[in-house]
């Protein structure tokens, strides 16, 4: 496997803020009935997706990047609806998923 290049966590910033932004979309299409909110959330999950894609092709750590990626798009789609959309979310919930990321990378590192 290939080390982890600065293109590759480029790759993977670009990945994350493409799918929490298709996250962010997502009610906008108000069930996929809004066609532009709707092909604009696909496009942002397609191009998230490709980059894991190249990722992949590219040889790099997968078993690395996918638990780091795991843990931070359900937690950047949490945050985009608490601080855009207005949803509420306990401190146990917000604390119980961040425990569960930490749990994460610790695995990961065994």
């Amino acid at each position: 496997m290939a080390a982890i290049s600065p293109g590759i966590v480029a790759m993977v910033a670009a990945s994350i803020a493409a799918q929490v932004f298709g996250l962010f979309l997502q009610p906008l299409t108000r069930g996929l009935t809004e066609p532009l909110p709707t092909v604009a959330m696909a496009a942002a999950f397609l191009i998230g997706i490709g980059l894991m894609a190249r990722m992949a092709h590219a040889g790099s750590d997968l078993s690395l990047l996918v638990p780091v990626m795991c843990a931070t798009i359900p937690l950047g789609g949490i945050a985009a609806g608490i601080l855009v959309y207005g949803e509420v979310a306990s401190v146990a919930k917000i604390l119980t998923l961040v425990l569960a990321c930490i749990v994460i990378g610790v695995a990961n590192i065994l």
